[in-house]
């Protein structure tokens, strides 16, 4: 192999690397950072809906008790009015 064909590879050797360093620099970060932004952003998002679903989960469990004890509540008001008319 002769020089002038050893720097002629050498020059296209840097060329290339230089291509590729360019083309990592401009497209591939830029697309990996976004890429970790969304993930976050996922990540926020899945935090906030699992958070949402404990506090309706806790809401719903206290209409339960809400609605479970409010014929009980009911029945006593009706008792107590019926003692106070037999009072009365």
């Amino acid at each position: 192999m002769s020089v002038r064909q050893t720097a002629q590879d050498e020059a296209i050797q840097a060329l290339m690397k230089e291509i590729l360093v360019t083309l990592r620099e401009k497209l591939l970060q830029p697309f990996v950072q976004e890429i970790n932004q969304l993930a976050r952003a996922i990540g926020e998002l899945q935090e906030q809906q699992t958070a949402f679903y404990r506090e309706t989960r806790e809401l719903i469990n206290q209409l339960e008790n809400r609605v479970t004890e409010t014929p009980l509540v009911t029945l006593t008001a009706l008792r107590n009015a019926i003692q106070q008319a037999k009072e009365g």
